[in-house]
């Protein structure tokens, strides 16, 4: 078997190799969730699924490229960088890129935060010589 499989313990070894149907790992902070996921699509991948269709969802792009390149030791990083994963946010601005045409917008459009719609805001405001006390920008 994967030698490194054998860095898990027994029931995080279960995790990682269940390829049939999802698995929920719930378990505190530093308990080994991040290498579990990791070996797991290391492992799928291993059995011959395409990492295009493989979309692994992490709550900062930090964990995403720790994640991508300890695959990419065991798989290689052509396999890997197949990898769709990143944040919800920029895995599925990408999405939205890659299909921006089909909504009737170009692919190469902005996303704007709070701080920037509000910049913006601020910045029409003041071409229009409006009061930003009257027309307060978070209101607008």
């Amino acid at each position: 078997m994967s030698s490194y499989l054998n860095e898990l313990n027994p029931v995080q070894r279960m995790a990682a190799e269940t390829t049939d149907g999802p698995v929920m790992i719930i378990a505190g902070a530093g308990s080994g969730k991040t290498r579990v996921l990791t070996y797991r699509i290391a492992h799928i991948m291993t059995k011959g699924v395409d990492a295009f269709n493989i979309l692994s969802l992490t709550f900062t792009n930090k964990a995403a490229r720790e994640m991508k390149a300890r695959i990419a030791k065991i798989v290689g990083d052509k396999e890997a960088k197949n990898l769709w994963m990143g944040t919800f946010h920029s895995i599925f601005a990408k999405i939205l890129r890659f299909e921006a045409e089909k909504l009737g917008y170009p692919s190469n459009f902005t996303i704007y935060d709070t701080d920037d719609s509000e910049g913006v805001i601020k910045s029409i405001l003041k071409q229009l010589n409006l009061d930003e006390k009257v027309y307060k920008p978070s209101l607008v």
